[in-house]
C-alpha cells in the first residue's frame, strides 16, 4: 500500500542540496548505441549485467559495496545491498513514509534507468565522484524520490491518473519497460512514467507496430486521448492498481517519442499527421489543418419507420423548404388543436350557466358535507353532447349545485393544462425533426515534421451550423486558407483509405466532443 502525503512533521530529511541544474539528455552530447559491447567491456563495464537488468528483474539485483570502487579494489568487505537494504537505509535517514513496495517499486526502475545511463555515458564510470551504477547513486535518487514525492506531496502523472484527480487523457510521455502478450497471443504494453509503471492495451495499428519491433521495449511513446480501463470505478493508489488497471492508447492519438524526451505529462499535446493515421487507429486527438475546399453544406434527417429509421439527405435549399413546410404544418396542426380545445371550455362553460341557473333554487351547500360519489357519473354525461342535454334536462336542483361546482372547478385547471395537452398532442401527430446538419471540409496538414504532404482529408464535420469559430464569424462559416487544431476525429470509409502517395484521399469526421480553434 502507497504510504500517505504529508503527515505530521517528522524528523528533518538528510538530502543532498540539489546544486546547480542539470543537464538535459538533449544537451549531454550523448548518444543511444555510441558505443559498441566490446568499446562498453573495455572501459570497464560488464554489459552482459546491465543488459540483463529490467524493471521485472531488477528486484533480484544486489550491489556488494557501499563506495562506487568495486570491493576487489578496495579492503572493504563485501556485503549484500540488496532493495531491502535500501529501505533499512531510509528509515535510518527519518524516512517514515516509505514503505517496503514504496521502495521495491522505485528501487527497480531507477536500476533499469542508471544501467542505461551508464552504457549512454560509460566515460562517467571511470571515476568514482561520477558513478551511476552504484550503491551510492542509487541511494541518492531513492532519497530525492522521497523528498519529492512523500515528503514534498508532488505525485507522478500515472498515480494522480489511476487516483482520478487527472484525467487520463492529457499529453503524456511514457518509456516501454516491457512487452507481454496475453493468453490469445495478442500484445500488451507495460509502460512506465519513469516513476511508477501501468499496463496497457493497444489498438490493431500499434499491436502491428510492436510485432515489427518498432515499438520495444525502452522505447519511448508521446500518447495523447488514453483511456482508463478498469474493474473498478472507484479511485485506486498506483502500487494496488497494476491487475485491475490498464490504460487505452490508440495509434492515431500516439507516436514515437524522441530518446531524450523528459518523461511524464507534457505542455504541448501530441498533434497527428495526415501521413501517420490509420483506419483501425482509433480516435485522432488532435490535428492541425488547413482548408483547401469547402463543399456545400447537406442536411441528414433520420424518420423513424417501423422498428428502424431511414435517412434522407438534403442540399440546404432542399432544407429550408423541408424546415419551412414541416413549421407550417405544425402551426396549422396547433391552431387546430387550439380552437378544439377552446371549443370545449366554451361548451362546458354553457353547461356551467345552466347548472348555475338550475341550482339557483337549491339551499347552500354545507361546508361539512361531501359531494356525492355519482356527481362523477353526471360529469362524465356532459362529455357528449347528446347525453348532456339529457342529463341538463333532469337533474335536480340539488345535484345541479354539486355538478356546476365540479365543472367550475375542473375548468380552473383546464386552462392550465391546455398549452401543455397541445404540445403532448403535436408530440404525437407532428413530432420534432430529426435534422443534423454537416460539411464537407477538404483538409491538408498545416504542419509536417519530416515527411511530405502527400495525404488530403475529407473531413465531414457534423452539427456544423452549431460550431462557434470566432467572435463575428457566422457560425460553422469556413473559407478555403483556414487554419484550425481540431480535436477528436475518428476515421470513416476504412476501405476507401488510400496510401501515403501523392494525392492519396483519407476520411475523417467530427464527433459530438470535437473542438476547434482556430489559429489564423
Amino acid at each position: 500500500m502507497l504510504p500517505p502525503l504529508r503527515p505530521e512533521p517528522i524528523a528533518p530529511l538528510k538530502l543532498i542540496p540539489a546544486g546547480p541544474r542539470r543537464k538535459t539528455l538533449l544537451s549531454s552530447g550523448l548518444r543511444p548505441q555510441e558505443h559498441s559491447r566490446e568499446e562498453l567491456e573495455d572501459m570497464g563495464l560488464n554489459f552482459a549485467e546491465l543488459s540483463q537488468v529490467k524493471p521485472s528483474t531488477a528486484q533480484h539485483y544486489c550491489f556488494y559495496s557501499y563506495s562506487s570502487t568495486p570491493p576487489s579494489q578496495t579492503e572493504e568487505a563485501p556485503v549484500l545491498l540488496n532493495s531491502a537494504a535500501a529501505y533499512q537505509e531510509l528509515l535510518k535517514d527519518g524516512c517514515r513514509l516509505a514503505t517496503e513496495e514504496w521502495v521495491n517499486n522505485h528501487w527497480c526502475l531507477i536500476l533499469w534507468k542508471l544501467a542505461g545511463m551508464a552504457a549512454l555515458g560509460p566515460q562517467s564510470e571511470q571515476k568514482p565522484e561520477t558513478k551511476r551504477w552504484c550503491w551510492n547513486e542509487v541511494m541518492k535518487q531513492l532519497r530525492y524520490r522521497y523528498s519529492v514525492e512523500l515528503d514534498g506531496g508532488e505525485r507522478p502523472i500515472l498515480r494522480k491518473i489511476v487516483a482520478h484527480d487527472t484525467p487520463a487523457n492529457v499529453p503524456l510521455v511514457l518509456c516501454v519497460s516491457e512487452v507481454l502478450l496475453t493468453e490469445k497471443g495478442k500484445p500488451i504494453l507495460e509502460v512506465t512514467d519513469g516513476w511508477y509503471g501501468l499496463r496497457a492495451e493497444v489498438d490493431p495499428t500499434l499491436a502491428r507496430a510492436i510485432k515489427r519491433g518498432v515499438i520495444r521495449e525502452g522505447r519511448k511513446i508521446a500518447v495523447s486521448g488514453a483511456r482508463i480501463l478498469s474493474e473498478k470505478k472507484d479511485p485506486m493508489e498506483i502500487l494496488e492498481a497494476y491487475d485491475s488497471v490498464l490504460l487505452w492508447l490508440s495509434g492515431n492519438s500516439s507516436s514515437l517519442a524522441p530518446w531524450h524526451a523528459r518523461l511524464g505529462l507534457q505542455r504541448e499535446r501530441h498533434v497527428s499527421t495526415l501521413y501517420s493515421l490509420s483506419p483501425d487507429g482509433g480516435v485522432v486527438s488532435f490535428l492541425d489543418i488547413e482548408i483547401l475546399q469547402v463543399l456545400p453544406k447537406a442536411y441528414v434527417e433520420s424518420v423513424e419507420q417501423g422498428k428502424g429509421f431511414y435517412h434522407e439527405t438534403r442540399s440546404e435549399a432542399e432544407e429550408v423548404k423541408a424546415a419551412d413546410a414541416w413549421t407550417k404544418r405544425r402551426n396549422a396542426e396547433a391552431t387546430k388543436l387550439r380552437f378544439d380545445h377552446e371549443k370545449r371550455v366554451s361548451r362546458y362553460m354553457d353547461y356551467l350557466s345552466r347548472l348555475e341557473g338550475k341550482a339557483a333554487s337549491a339551499p347552500p351547500i354545507p361546508e361539512d358535507e361531501d359531494m356525492p360519489d355519482y356527481i362523477d357519473n353526471f360529469y362524465d354525461d356532459l362529455e357528449e353532447h347528446p347525453s348532456a342535454l339529457q342529463r341538463l334536462g333532469s337533474i335536480k336542483a340539488s345535484d345541479a349545485r354539486w355538478l356546476a361546482q365540479l365543472v367550475r372547478q375542473n375548468l380552473d385547471t383546464e386552462h392550465e393544462r391546455i398549452p401543455n395537452e397541445i404540445e403532448k398532442e403535436l408530440l404525437e401527430t407532428c413530432p420534432p425533426r430529426n435534422v443534423r446538419s454537416y460539411q464537407v471540409l477538404v483538409v491538408m496538414d498545416a504542419r509536417t515534421d519530416r515527411r511530405p504532404r502527400n495525404r488530403v482529408a475529407h473531413l465531414s464535420v457534423w452539427e456544423v451550423d452549431k460550431i462557434d469559430l470566432s467572435e463575428g464569424s457566422r457560425s460553422g462559416s469556413f473559407t478555403v486558407g483556414q487554419r484550425f487544431l481540431v480535436s477528436n476525429l475518428v476515421p470513416t470509409n476504412p476501405s476507401s483509405w488510400m496510401k501515403n502517395e501523392p494525392g492519396a484521399q483519407v476520411f475523417l469526421s467530427t464527433r459530438k466532443d470535437s473542438r476547434w480553434l482556430k489559429r489564423n
